[in-house]
């Protein structure tokens, strides 16, 4: 258990049921036994971000400058690490790291890393749009020797749009949705499931076996970078 922590910031609202579910999590995974024994943590979600998705698909407005703003925010009150729990806007995390002297942590590679240690050779991603749209994530995964497994259109579509659903604030629906679709054919391709989308991270109460989430990984790669010996 780490005698110490430094202190986390989030940056939130990416959306905001995945970074509150996040906090949840990032709470859960953390080797305490106190209130006092847990870090200090600050999450701001700020809704002035654009959507990465509009802006990776369609041309939309950049989220930079927002990402950039909050960012600078949390380190003024404090932070000494950054999270950014979105796959999607690791796309946006060299600009948004650049405006900052404290580390932000990159999704990316505690992703990778932690699929590897784990046996995964051959993921079957539930990731949005932009995520495939921008390839970090697949090219990560490549350059680790992992063979990243897609559904096909309407199986990326469906994907697509419990993710709508759930920034629609429609949980419910997206849920009953998203159920089906671990157990879609395609998922059988690959030799784990892997919920790739921190939106889609409160659908399931429970993952299916030797499955991961990209949120639970990203979680323990934060508190291990907060931990101080």
């Amino acid at each position: 258990m780490p005698t110490g922590w430094k202190r986390i910031g989030i940056v939130g609202g990416l959306g905001p049921l995945a970074c509150a579910h996040f906090y949840a999590r990032l709470v859960e995974l953390t080797r305490a036994d106190s209130d006092s024994a847990h870090p200090e943590v600050m999450l701001l979600s700020s809704p002035d971000v654009p959507s990465r998705l509009a802006h990776l698909l369609e041309g939309g407005p950049s989220p930079v400058p927002a990402l950039q703003r909050v960012a600078r925010r949390l380190e003024q009150a404090g932070a000494e690490v950054i999270a950014v729990p979105s796959l999607t806007t690791q796309a946006f995390l060299d600009e948004t790291a650049a405006a900052v002297a404290v580390p932000v942590i990159d999704m990316l590679t505690a992703v990778v890393g932690q699929l590897r240690t784990a046996g995964v050779r051959r993921p079957a991603l539930a990731v949005t749009d932009g995520t495939r749209r921008a390839g970090r994530l697949h090219q990560a995964l490549t350059a680790a020797g992992l063979d990243p497994v897609y559904p096909d259109e309407q199986g990326q579509a469906r994907i697509q749009e419990c993710v709508r659903l759930v920034k629609a604030g429609q949980s419910g629906t997206a849920r009953a949705r998203f159920r089906s679709l671990v157990s879609a054919s395609w998922t059988a391709s690959g030799d784990a499931f892997v919920i790739g989308c921190t939106d889609l991270s409160p659908l399931l109460s429970d993952l299916p076996p030797g499955g991961h989430d990209v949120g639970d990984l990203y979680a323990r790669t934060v508190l291990a970078e907060a931990a101080t010996p």
